[in-house]
């Protein structure tokens, strides 16, 4: 056997193998998590947070959220895009994803249940948690009987209450979160219309200047951002509550005001631009007065400027024309530059 053969038959070592010699290291999986100081339990402070899963109605699954012992909930959210990592401090964390936290009203979370189980008859909050074991938490620790006075009518039967849905409280209720989301987009001056991407990256004076704010745009923005944890149908009702125009109808609505707005400047710019025209007569006294015309002058006639008179040639020199019978049968000095 030739010593090719014999180099190539031998086996590999294993790196994962015991008595390899080699060490392997078991790095643990790390997340990157943005969360306000305000949140995080001081030393002295036994409020722990802690992940738990709930129904979240907009996903129609259950959803990570970031609870504490004083009933305070904060939905977690995540930002995943492709081919991303972090580097914390010396290493490389393959997992580039973003985690933030989110205050979340429970009250929103419980209308799914409060709708399932509470359209029809009234029922206790520990009798819904019984049918939705994932929830019990949620039903009977982060809610109280004044925040769900504003969503469903409440009986109380000695130490007992029961819950049954009121859609028109319900209503009016996400109407008024919703007016409170868009005066908060208002305060932040964020722009809400079809180019609201553009007007983000781009701020000059003129586009300041020249901004106008839609307030059904900043509405419409507002109901989508409390309607990401509704039911698809309770979010279609509320944007017909507030009276929003479907997305279609808001463009063709907007561009038929712009075309609007453009003509009436058009026309406004136009009369500003017309001269005052005057009669005849008033041109005529107007020329007399400043003494441009004479006083007989005939005032049907028409004023018009005088005829040009056509320039006499000029007569030339004795010495320019002694120079031009010098140069008679001469070439042109650009005759030597031509291609021969």
């Amino acid at each position: 056997m030739s010593k090719k053969g014999t180099r190539m038959s031998k086996p590999k070592p294993d790196p994962d193998a015991e008595g390899s010699g080699k060490k392997t290291t078991v790095t643990a999986l790390k997340k990157v998590l943005f969360v306000s100081k305000e949140l995080l339990p001081n030393d002295s402070d036994d409020n722990r947070l802690r992940l738990e899963r709930f129904f979240h109605p907009g996903q129609g699954k259950d959803a990570m959220f970031v609870t504490r012992p004083d009933g305070q909930m904060m939905e977690l959210l995540e930002y995943a895009e492709p081919r991303r990592s972090w580097l914390v401090n010396s290493e490389v964390c393959s997992n580039g994803r973003i985690y933030m936290t989110s205050p979340t009203d429970p009250t929103l979370l419980a209308l799914h249940h409060l709708r399932k189980h509470c359209g029809q008859r009234a029922m206790s909050l520990d009798n819904i948690a019984v049918e939705e074991a994932n929830t019990s938490r949620l039903l009977t620790e982060f809610l109280n009987s004044d925040s769900l006075k504003c969503v469903a009518d409440v009986k109380s039967i000695g130490d007992q209450k029961f819950y049954k849905y009121n859609q028109e409280r319900t209503l009016a209720w996400l109407a008024l979160k919703t007016r409170q989301v868009a005066a908060v987009l208002k305060e932040k001056q964020i722009h809400c219309g079809h180019s609201a991407q553009s007007q983000n990256f781009v701020r000059s004076e003129k586009l300041e200047t020249e901004n106008t704010t839609n307030e059904m745009d900043y509405t419409r923005m507002a109901c989508d951002v409390v309607g990401r944890y509704l039911d698809v149908d309770l979010h279609d009702l509320l944007t017909r509550y507030l009276q929003i125009p479907s997305e279609i109808q808001a463009i063709v609505e907007e561009k038929a005001a712009a075309q609007k707005r453009k003509s009436k400047a058009g026309k406004d710019e136009g009369s500003e631009s017309k001269k005052i025209k005057l009669n005849d007569s008033d041109v005529t006294a107007k020329l007399k007065s400043s003494g441009l015309v004479d006083s007989d002058h005939d005032p049907n006639s028409s004023i018009t400027s005088p005829t040009p008179v056509p320039l006499k040639e000029r007569s030339l020199t004795a010495k320019e024309k002694a120079l031009a019978k010098g140069a008679k049968g001469t070439k042109s000095i650009a005759s030597f530059f031509k291609v021969k």
